[in-house]
Order: structure tokens, then C-alpha cells, then sequence
């Protein structure tokens, strides 16, 4: 492995690693229905670094649709802040975003540069994040709770939870590989409603008529945008079919090229073949 592979694997797991760390930071500090709506920042910084480095145009309705996001988690972030979040922990959410969405450019960027699959990527990646998360987690964790984790006491509903947490994690991990190319974007919606529903009926989370009424504004936005992006198709993707005078045309040609094969020489028929099939894919 060359040391600029190895450089850029280094700063991805290392951008990887801070977006696990601080999304869950955001949510043990943060109540869950902010968690979430602030989690839908990551699509709008993205399409920002992609317009003023990468060069990318959007139209005027995806534009329309981060907007209507942008102004719906504003609304979230100023209603919770009067009643449950500190400026920490926005800070904390603030940064989550950034990096999630640092993250999603690095995997975009390398398996285009690389050739890589999602899959060989992940293969290439998730050692790196291991051991790197394995190194970083007790001084973390020491700063958060004050403690290291090798001095804490085990105890068998302790353990049963983080078994079940563990288990839980594998089989979101394990369903999300299921759900690709079977369902739409709409299942993905669901799961933000349903957490932030959750949220309000489960812990505790305060529902005000602006805060539903931002959480309503950032999830429409989420689903406009999905279907905005996804009925564009790329003009290259797009491929025009011959019309039915071409298609005469190439039979002609065709017919022609087989009566040069079988009049000519072997020679001749070589630089008729040559001729006429540079013009045929000069047409199609």
C-alpha cells in the first residue's frame, strides 16, 4: 500500500471515527427528536461542498428543498434551545453533521478515484476505523463520564443491555444491507417520523406546535428532495433510439459491406470492413 493510500485511509477513518463519536455525543446530550432533525443537515452541507468545490449544479427545485430543510431544522434548533438543548450540545450536532457529511464525500471520492465497490471499501476502511475507535474510546469516554471504563463495575442487567444494544446494532447494520435497491426512499422517511414520534411518547421529548411544525418542514423537505433527485435522470444515461429512417440505412450499409467482402479481395474487404464500420459507429 503506497503512503498516499495510506494517508487518505488514515484521514478518512479518522473523519469516520469523529462522526461516530460525536453522533452519539449529540444523542446521550440532546433529546432524540433533535438528534434526528439535526441528522438531516447532513444531505444540505453536502450538496454545499459538492456547488463550491466540486463544481456541481443543482436545479432550482433541489435548491427549493434544502431551503425548505434548512428552515425546518432552524426552527427545531431555536424552539429547543429555549427548552431543552444547551449551546453545547448543538455545538456537538453542529460538528456531527460536518463530519457525517465530510464522510459521505470521502467514500463518494474514493471508490470513484479507486474503482472500488461499497462493499471492498468498506473492507479497506473498517480495520482502520476499528482499531482507531478502539484507541480514542476510553480517554472519550473519560471526558464524558469522568471515569475509565476499565474501572467500571459489571453487572449482569448492565451486560444484558449491551448485549442486547450490541445485537440490535448488527441487525439494523444487517437490515439496511436488505433494504437497499428493495425499497424506495419512503422507508427511510418512516424511520424519522417514527423516532421522532418515538421520542415524544417514550422519553419525554416536549412537542411544541413550532417544534412539530419544523420537524413537519425538515421531513417534507427530505421527501421532496428524494423524489426531486431521483426523477432527473443524467443526459447521459439517456440514450435516443434510432429512428426508423437510420435504421434503414444502416441495413443498406450493411448489405453493402457484405457484397464488398464477398467481390473484393481479402485486402480490399479488410479496408471496406474497416471504412464502413468506423462510419456505423460514427452513427449509432
Amino acid at each position: 500500500m503506497s503512503v498516499w493510500v495510506t494517508q487518505n485511509l488514515m484521514i478518512f477513518a479518522l473523519v469516520a471515527d469523529i462522526s461516530i463519536l460525536t453522533l452519539n455525543l449529540s444523542l446521550m446530550i440532546n433529546t432524540v427528536s433533535f438528534y434526528q432533525i439535526a441528522k438531516l443537515l447532513i444531505i444540505p452541507f453536502v450538496c454545499l461542498i459538492e456547488r463550491f468545490y466540486m463544481g456541481r449544479t443543482f436545479s432550482n427545485e433541489v435548491l427549493a428543498t434544502i431551503g425548505l430543510v434548512v428552515v425546518g431544522v432552524a426552527v427545531v434548533t431555536v424552539e429547543d434551545l429555549q427548552l431543552d438543548i444547551s449551546a453545547f450540545g448543538a455545538l456537538i450536532a453542529g460538528v456531527s453533521v460536518v463530519s457525517s457529511g465530510l464522510q459521505q464525500i470521502f467514500v463518494r471520492t474514493m471508490q470513484q478515484k479507486h474503482k472500488l465497490s461499497s462493499y471492498e471499501l468498506l473492507s479497506k476502511t473498517a480495520p482502520a476505523q476499528a482499531w482507531t475507535l478502539l484507541l480514542m474510546g476510553p480517554f472519550v469516554d473519560k471526558v464524558v463520564s469522568g471515569t475509565w471504563v476499565f474501572q467500571y463495575q459489571p453487572y449482569y442487567g448492565a451486560m444484558f443491555c449491551l448485549a442486547a444494544s450490541c445485537l440490535l446494532a448488527v441487525l439494523v447494520n444487517v437490515s439496511q444491507f436488505m433494504c437497499l435497491g428493495r425499497f424506495s426512499a419512503v422507508l427511510g422517511h418512516s424511520k424519522t417520523i417514527i423516532v421522532l414520534l418515538g421520542g415524544w411518547l417514550f422519553l419525554g421529548d416536549e412537542l411544541s406546535t413550532r417544534k412539530l411544525l419544523g420537524m413537519t418542514l425538515a421531513v417534507s423537505g427530505m421527501i421532496w428532495y428524494g423524489k426531486a433527485t431521483t426523477s432527473v435522470a443524467p443526459q447521459s444515461a439517456v440514450r435516443k433510439s434510432p429512428s426508423p429512417r437510420a435504421m434503414a440505412g444502416t441495413l443498406e450499409e450493411r448489405k453493402a459491406l457484405l457484397g464488398a467482402v464477398h467481390s473484393h479481395s481479402p485486402a480490399d474487404a479488410h479496408v471496406s470492413l474497416t471504412s464502413s464500420t468506423g462510419k456505423l459507429r460514427g452513427e449509432v
